[in-house]
């Protein structure tokens, strides 16, 4: 009797003697639907990331190019989501040795950001022709984006048209953060000539300001993302140290100064993620050692 009680106990014993037991065969019953759901959730997970990462291409694609040269004067940008899609964008285009440069970020992040920068790029080849006015443009896109509300979203821009052989750069600033322009003895302005964001006033106007980037000048333009970068004890980056950054470490090329830039972002975040889009543009004009 010793014996066979101890077989019963926990069921252990009957699943000794081979016995069919409830406690095995129902889970198995459970599991076989609910494996198949779970392995339909991955699929479609898998499914998802390839189909942003398919958009982040079209995005990146959309922009033109990350670097560019033109006469003395060399572009470069870097936009980093946040969240797979970026509201924030940076977008180049040439005709000649004119370029346009936009900055500009969408209100919101993710998906729907991401799906409104492809509307503002077709705005910006429809509008930005090789010698419009900035502050033309910036009026054209925000009378489109006022058309659209309450369903469009407000977004902030910064517009150049560089006429690279000369080094003049006219611009409209649309409720961005200014830019600096950094001059090659180590002065500063910032550029806040323009208007409101776009799609928040109708009718509003904006302005066109004038600049010359001289040999040796560089102008950064970049998003709230970089001045809210913040470190592990919770430090905003802030607009004191992007201005310190830039005037220590200003290199000779618009990329090597774009990549000191955001080297120095990062080493302050030191692994804390980023909360918002990160994009950083610079415009640089050669030394004329170089």
């Amino acid at each position: 009797m010793p014996t066979s009680r101890a077989k019963l106990q926990g069921g252990r014993g009957l699943r000794s003697w081979g016995a069919p037991s409830t406690l095995s065969v129902a889970p198995l019953a459970v599991n076989v639907p609910l494996q198949e759901e779970m392995d339909l959730l991955v699929r479609e997970r898998l499914d998802l990331h390839a189909q942003l990462f398919e958009a982040a291409q079209i995005q990146r694609k959309l922009s033109g190019p990350r670097a560019l040269r033109s006469q003395s004067v060399e572009f470069a940008s870097e936009v980093f989501a946040a969240r797979y899609l970026s509201g924030d964008f940076a977008v180049l285009s040439q005709n000649g040795s004119r370029v346009l440069a936009t900055l500009g970020d969408i209100a919101g992040k993710g998906f729907a950001a991401g799906m409104w920068f492809t509307n503002l790029a077709a705005l910006l080849q429809c509008y930005g022709l090789p010698h419009s006015d900035p502050a033309d443009i910036a009026s054209e896109i925000n009378r489109h984006l006022c058309y659209l509300r309450p369903v469009a979203p407000f977004v902030t821009a910064f517009l150049a048209q560089i006429d690279c052989c000369q080094g003049e750069v006219t611009y409209s600033n649309a409720g961005h953060f200014p830019p600096v322009l950094l001059r090659a003895d180590g002065q500063t302005e910032l550029l806040e000539t323009g208007g409101p964001l776009l799609g928040a006033v109708d009718d509003a106007t904006f302005e066109s300001g004038r600049v010359v980037l001289d040999p040796g000048d560089a102008l950064v333009a970049y998003s709230d993302g970089v001045l809210e970068c913040r470190n592990p004890a919770g430090e905003e980056f802030g607009p004191d140290r992007l201005l310190a950054a830039l005037q220590q470490t200003k290199q000779s090329t618009a990329k090597a100064t774009l990549m000191t830039l955001l080297a120095v972002v990062q080493d302050f975040a030191n692994g804390n993620p980023p909360s918002d889009d990160i994009s950083l543009t610079v415009i640089q004009r050669a030394s004329e050692r170089f």
